[in-house]
């Protein structure tokens, strides 16, 4: 039986005018489809899906059929990219993952850089021309590799934040680090030193890192001082 589906046409006039601004001029379009025409099975199993039929082909939801096929579907606001992935290899590619340790992936899944964040210590040196008279001062010592990044990696302490014990924020301390970050291309690997002063005496801190520094933080890692 053959229906109009207003609220499938007001959802297209809606989407329609709301992309107009990114691409193109305004479009309106009134449409009839064909509603859950259509028999699914996805390797012998059906699929309980809704579906439209228009001009001789099915419409089904991306995220349901691949999902059934053990993919695993991403979205890109920024870019209004929908991305299929492999879930198993992700999934597997994680586990090889070390403590302390994180990868950096586009949307597609593929990892760009990772890094590791190899030891805290507590520095005993103060800057005297310094106004800040932090209770403690860490150096935090990790390593950075470009996996597979078309642009250099330069990953430096603007991309982490540190928390202390009584869950007070830390804040850049101008000590002298003995190694400090540089870009790199594909297959280069940087050890690199940064170094925070913290208010408050701690045996453990939390360190967050943020792949884009104006967004929400992207991993939190609780990492003992030595």
């Amino acid at each position: 039986m053959k229906k109009t589906l207003k609220g499938f046409v007001l959802g297209v006039i809606i989407t329609t005018l709301l992309m107009s601004t990114a691409f193109g001029a305004q479009v309106k379009k009134t449409i009839d489809v064909i509603y859950n025409s259509v028999n699914l099975t996805v390797n012998g199993k059906k699929v309980e899906a809704d579906n439209i039929l228009y001009d001789g082909t099915t419409y089904v939801p991306l995220r349901t059929i691949a999902e059934m096929l053990g993919k695993e579907v991403g979205w890109d606001q920024d870019t209004y990219t929908a991305s299929i992935n492999d879930k198993k290899e992700i999934e597997n590619t994680k586990e090889e993952t070390g403590k302390n340790e994180y990868v950096v992936r586009d949307n597609t899944g593929k990892a760009l850089y990772s890094f590791k964040i190899n030891k805290i210590t507590t520095m005993g040196e103060r800057n005297e021309y310094s106004d800040l008279k932090p209770e403690q001062v860490l150096l935090i010592d990790y390593t950075y590799k470009n996996i597979d990044s078309p642009k250099e990696v330069y990953l430096s302490e603007i991309y982490f934040k540190v928390i202390d014990s009584k869950g007070k924020i830390g804040y850049s301390y101008p000590n002298s680090p003995t190694n400090y970050p540089q870009r790199i291309p594909v297959g280069a690997s940087c050890d690199a030193q940064m170094i925070f002063g913290i208010d408050n005496k701690s045996d453990e801190i939390t360190l967050n890192f943020y792949e884009n520094m104006f967004k929400e933080v992207t991993k939190s890692f609780i990492i003992p001082i030595e």
